[in-house]
């Protein structure tokens, strides 16, 4: 999954709670957040649904790193028979 898990320090808007007039007694909270079509999404991760976020987000960077692996060798490959054509060019003016 595309996304970053975030911590977030909140108000939870109770008027008679510490973290209404104390920001040092906000209330943290792990958040998910993923941009789609130009709009930031955020979505509230419980502790227990953490584990299987990061995996989430850890077998996207995997898929990212092979996707990048595959296109190094499709780049190599273009850069070698570009210079065989080359190579074979100069060979038949030669």
């Amino acid at each position: 999954m595309r996304g970053s898990l975030v911590e977030r320090l909140r108000r939870c808007g109770r008027s008679n709670c510490a973290c209404a007039s104390d920001p040092q007694k906000r209330h943290g909270g792990k958040f998910l957040t993923v941009q789609l079509d130009g709009h930031t999404h955020a979505l509230h991760v419980r502790p227990e649904d953490e584990p299987k976020v990061r995996l989430a987000i850890d077998a996207y960077g995997e898929l990212w790193k092979i996707i990048n692996g595959l296109t190094e060798c499709e780049l190599s490959d273009l850069r070698r028979e570009a210079r065989e054509r080359r190579r074979s060019r100069r060979q038949r003016r030669g």
